[in-house]
């Protein structure tokens, strides 16, 4: 009687399984692509911001490389049915890793100092009066040497890239459902 106990339980714990798979590899898809929109709107000199991304659940982490160069797509952790179902309503935690992030998002003022090389990135010219990131004193209107807009973290943000990406890939993944 046990051992008809635990194969219902095991065939009932799969059934779950497929039935959840759909959106755990949506929510998992959504925060990979997330990723990819924030290294491609984002700064790049050398490359190691765009390459020190990490996407966490609560029991993995995948990490960026940290290395120079071109970005590298960073593949999701896939949360297990439990994440799934009984953990807090966000899934993924997504976060860089640079020891200069605050300043390449845009989250505190700092001082510019070119490192000497072009950036990896397409760089607009401009003249900076004081070294800050978005000081066009001379030429309010045209364009400042950067690799991304003034502000572009924020307005990523607040802007519904993020809930126009999760709904995307997460209609993708439900579509592909057979029943």
């Amino acid at each position: 009687m046990a051992r008809r106990r635990n194969d219902f339980m095991r065939l009932a714990k799969n059934i779950e399984a497929g039935f959840l798979a759909p959106f755990i590899i949506g929510v998992a898809r959504s925060a990979e692509n997330i990723v990819l929109q924030l290294q491609e709107q984002g700064p790049a000199w050398s490359g190691q911001f765009s390459n020190s991304w990490e996407i966490a659940t609560p029991s993995k982490v995948s990490t960026g490389t940290g290395a120079s160069g071109e970005a590298q797509r960073l593949k999701a952790p896939i949360l297990t049915v439990d994440e799934f179902k009984f953990k807090p309503e966000i899934k993924y935690y997504i976060a860089n890793k640079a020891p200069h992030a605050d300043v390449a998002l845009d989250l505190v003022e700092s001082t510019y100092r070119y490192p000497g090389y072009e950036p990896i990135k397409k760089a607009e010219r401009g003249q900076r009066v004081s070294g800050l990131r978005g000081d066009l004193a001379v030429n309010p209107t045209g364009p400042n040497r950067r690799t991304a807009p003034l502000d572009w973290y924020t307005t990523y943000l607040r802007g519904g890239a993020i809930d126009k990406t999760i709904s995307l890939y997460m209609d993708q993944s439900l579509r592909n459902v057979k029943l």
